[in-house]
């Protein structure tokens, strides 16, 4: 009885088998095709020319006698292209008996029309030397022309003077503005230089890097204030890199929880999470 279980596995496993192996071969209809891609000129192989299948980036290269050698599937063709050469598009018939084809390629000549250029006899190196020597170089535009420094320095000097005292002073100590209480009158280079300082360092840049706002993102500005001296000339990523520790230092003086009360409930009085 188990002699007969085990011959009818047998038979039906071998069934399987070659049932699985005629599909296979049902399935797979591809063939080999084998070629040489040829200068009709010289009737020689074109070396190392581009043998791809259309429409897909597979493909090979032919040898330096150009043959070539590769599988493809029915109703495939090959687009086969090299330097010098005009692309062309080849169909491959379908071997009748035999599973690969041979076929010959021949490509036509193609010029390339690059644009004109200007070439010129120095003759030796010494001519090349005198020649360059005598050539008239035009002369730039110094674009530092245009700027008035005679005003700016001007201005910078009265400023210096006023800071020293003087009637300056006196005149400003009458004055509402804290400026002119001091002394010293706006300079214009010192307000550039606080308009590019504050695109740099403002409220709005240390809301967005730390995600903070109201009383919270104020002491934030106080407390950076109090720990660094930027300027106009500090790089935009230091002052990022320094917000985001001094950001860090902040949380760990200030936690969040001691300005968020929406962990109590109804009555005001705070849950033990401890207790199980």
């Amino acid at each position: 009885m188990n002699d007969l279980k085990a011959a009818i596995i047998t038979l039906i496993l071998l069934v399987t088998f070659h049932s699985i192996g005629f599909s296979q071969d049902e399935s797979d209809k591809s063939f080999i095709v084998s070629g040489k891609v040829i200068n009709p000129e010289t009737l020689e192989g074109i070396s190392f020319a581009n043998i791809n299948l259309d429409d897909t980036y597979w493909g090979i290269i032919c040898d330096s006698l150009g043959y070539f050698r590769l599988r493809i599937n029915p109703e495939q063709k090959l687009k086969i292209s090299a330097i010098g050469y005009k692309e062309q598009i080849v169909a491959v018939a379908e071997p009748s008996a035999e599973n690969e084809v041979f076929q010959e390629i021949f490509l036509e000549r193609e010029t390339y029309m690059l644009r004109e250029v200007d070439v010129y006899s120095l003759g030796s190196w010494n001519d090349f030397k005198e020649q360059f020597t005598k050539q008239e170089i035009p002369q730039e535009k110094n674009i530092a022309e245009s700027f008035d420094f005679g005003k700016l320095n001007l201005e910078q000097a009265k400023a210096k003077t006023l800071n020293h005292g003087g009637f300056g002073l006196s005149f400003g100590m009458f004055g509402s503005g804290k400026k002119r209480a001091k002394g010293k009158l706006p300079n214009p280079l010192d307000d550039l230089h606080e308009q590019l300082l504050a695109n740099k360092y403002n409220k709005q840049i240390v809301a967005e890097i730390t995600r903070e706002s109201g009383e919270r993102l104020d002491l934030l500005m106080k407390f950076i204030n109090s720990q660094t001296n930027f300027t106009y000339q500090t790089r935009d990523i230091y002052i990022v890199n320094r917000i985001e520790q001094l950001y860090n230092k902040f949380q760990q003086e200030n936690p969040s929880w001691d300005y968020d009360f929406t962990y109590t409930d109804s009555l005001g009085n705070i849950p033990n999470h401890l207790r199980p």
